[in-house]
Parts: C-alpha cells; structure tokens; sequence
C-alpha cells in the first residue's frame, strides 16, 4: 500500500473521535466515522454508501425484474415500495422489510450493529438490521437481501 503509513494514521485518528462523545454525539454525524473508518480500511462501497443510514433510503434495482426500490427504514417506516414519492400519502404498495436478526447478522452487518450498540447509537444499530435484513420487491415480489443489492448497484 503506497500510503500504509498515513492510513494507518487516519484509522487511528477515526477510532480516536468514534471514542469522544462530543464527535459522536448524533445518529448522524456518528454515521460518518464508521464510513470514514470503512473508506480507510478498503472496505468497497460501504466507507462512501453508509450514509444512507442517514438518509433512511436506499435506491435499488430488483436483481429479477429491475424495477426501482426504494428501501425505506425511518421516519416513513420500514418497507420497500417503487413509489419515489412515498413520503407523501399515497397509496403505494409498502411491502415491510424483514430485518436480520443481531444475532444472525455476518461479517460486516454483525461488526456495525456491534459497534454502534457499544458507541451508544441504539437507533443506527437497529436501522442496520434492516440495511443487512431483507426487502421484498414491491413489483414481482421477489425477495432479495438489501446490503448485497446496494454492494451490487454501487460495487
């Protein structure tokens, strides 16, 4: 790696300001240094995608029928629909999302749920179980994990 030691530097640096309250004092600016740790460490599409924890959105193509999905969990609630406008009331199919359990959750789903739980971030935890949970097609109805549509859209 040509900047191994000025990586290394930044990781530290980021671990540092997750660990002080006042940088991490809300669900949304805490959001950005998991992102910026992610970035650091090379981990694709999450270090720049994670703020969608933020936006409670995720924009996606089914992997069947292509059909846009727009994977809500926040304030509208936690489903999928293919109405772009389905903040406003509508009358959208809203199809729930299935979140994974914390305790069925992998790899990269299990070590930041883990760690929003230990930085006191409840609310970004639970939202996580829903980013690596699964959303069903509110078109042809098939069922796809969301976290592997996002890597698969922006990978």
């Amino acid at each position: 790696m040509t900047y191994a030691s000025e990586t290394s530097d930044l990781v530290r640096l980021t671990e540092e300001a997750l660990e002080d309250p006042g940088l991490a004092d809300t669900p949304t600016t805490y959001v950005h240094l998991p992102a910026a740790l992610l970035s650091f460490e090379g981990v694709a599409v999450w270090g720049e995608r994670l703020d969608g924890l933020n936006d409670e959105e995720y924009e996606v193509p089914c992997p069947t029928c292509s059909t846009e999905n727009f994977i809500a969990f926040g304030a509208y609630g936690f489903f999928s629909t293919a109405d772009s406008m389905y903040m406003k009331a509508t009358t959208a199919r809203k199809v729930p999302l299935q979140p994974q359990a914390p305790s069925a959750l992998a790899e990269l789903g299990r070590r930041l749920h883990n760690r929003a739980l230990a930085d006191g971030q409840s609310g970004v935890a639970h939202k996580l179980t829903y980013v690596f949970g699964n959303a069903q097609c509110a078109e042809c109805d098939v069922v796809f994990g969301v976290a592997e549509a996002v890597v698969a859209c922006w990978g």
